[in-house]
C-alpha cells in the first residue's frame, strides 16, 4: 500500500505517480483519488488536514500508464484551503477532484452509532465463509490481491443464497494489506483509498443479480468523502452502505466508515452507473 500511496513532484503544483509492475488492467478508482488528495494536500499550509473532497471520473484509467496531478490553488483562508486536482493519462483527464483542507479546530460533537456486528477476528476469511459460492470466491479473492485489501463479511451481505434479494445495505470489514506509511496525509489517503471499495454492490441486494454473474456493470461517476475522526490505518474499518435509490442506469450509495471501537471516521457517498444485460443478451455496456 505504501507505494500506491507515493507521488513524484515534478514541480510545485504538480506530481505523477510511481511506476509499478502491475499487470496492465483498469486503474482502480480509489487510487487515483487517494493520489489527487495527496498532491492537493502537499500544497496546503502546515497543519491542516482533509475535511472534505468530491471526485468526478471522467474516463476509465490505466495502470500502465503513469497519472499527472496538476492543482490548483483555489482559496487559502484562515482555517480552510480549498484546491482543485485533474488527474490525467497523456491528454486524457480521467478525474476531476475539489477537496478543502480545515486546521484543527473545537465545536459540537455527536455521532449515529456502529451497526451491532461481530468483530472482524470473528467472522471466518472469505475463501472460507463463501466456501459453497465458488464463483464469488474467486472474484473477491482477485480484488483483494490486486487492489492489496482484506474483507471479511459480518452478515449476509454479497451471499446468493438462491435468488436472495433484501435490504439495499451491505457491511464490510475492510483494511489495507501492508503498511500505509506514516503521517496523517497518508492515513487520510488509505481511507480515501478504500472508501471507493465495494460501495456500489449495496445497489444490487434488492435485485436477483451478483457482481460475479458476469452481466452486471459498475462505473464511479462520483465519489465524495467527509473526514471525521482518526483512525488506525492499519486497522479494520466496518463500512456500511445504504442505496436509497437506483434507476435510469445508476444508483446511489450513502456509506459510514466505523473504527473497531465504534467511532464514525468518515461518510461517503457515490453516484455510478448500473447497468445490466438484457434477457435478450444485449450485452453489458463497457463505455459510458
Amino acid at each position: 500500500m505504501d507505494e500506491i500511496l507515493s507521488l513524484r513532484r515534478l514541480s510545485s503544483l504538480t506530481y505523477r505517480s510511481v511506476p509499478s509492475d502491475r499487470p496492465r488492467t483498469r486503474l482502480y478508482g480509489g487510487e487515483v483519488a487517494a493520489q489527487a488528495m495527496l498532491a492537493a494536500r502537499a500544497t496546503v499550509p502546515p497543519g491542516r488536514e482533509l475535511n472534505s473532497m468530491t471526485a468526478s471520473f471522467l474516463r476509465a484509467g490505466d495502470t500502465a500508464v503513469p497519472v499527472d496531478y496538476r492543482v490548483g490553488v483555489a482559496r487559502d483562508g484562515g482555517v480552510f484551503s480549498a484546491r482543485t486536482v485533474e488527474a490525467s493519462q497523456g491528454e486524457r483527464p480521467i478525474l476531476l477532484l475539489t477537496a478543502s483542507f480545515q486546521a484543527e479546530e473545537r465545536g459540537l460533537r455527536h455521532q449515529v452509532a456502529a451497526p451491532d456486528v461481530p468483530a472482524p477476528e470473528r467472522l471466518l476469511p472469505v475463501e472460507r465463509a463463501l466456501a459453497g459460492e465458488p464463483a464469488l470466491v474467486a472474484w473477491i479473492s482477485e480484488v483483494m490481491q490486486r487492489l492489496r485489501v482484506e474483507v471479511r463479511f459480518p452478515d449476509a451481505g454479497l451471499h446468493r443464497e438462491g435468488v436472495r434479494v433484501g435490504e439495499p445495505v451491505l457491511r464490510v470489514w475492510i483494511r489495507a494489506r501492508g503498511p500505509v506509511g506514516d503521517g496523517e496525509g497518508r492515513r487520510d489517503a488509505a481511507l480515501v483509498y478504500l472508501s471507493d471499495l465495494l460501495l456500489l454492490t449495496a445497489a444490487l441486494e434488492p435485485h436477483p443479480h451478483r457482481i460475479e454473474d458476469g452481466d452486471v456493470w459498475f462505473a464511479t461517476i462520483g465519489h465524495s468523502v467527509v473526514m471525521h475522526a482518526p483512525w488506525c490505518a492499519d486497522d479494520w474499518l466496518l463500512y456500511e452502505g445504504r442505496s436509497d435509490w437506483a434507476g435510469a442506469g445508476r444508483c446511489l450509495v450513502a456509506g459510514r466508515l466505523f473504527d473497531r471501537a465504534g467511532r464514525l471516521c468518515a461518510s461517503t457517498s457515490q453516484e455510478g452507473l448500473l447497468r445490466v444485460a438484457s434477457p435478450q443478451g444485449d450485452g453489458v455496456p463497457s463505455t459510458r
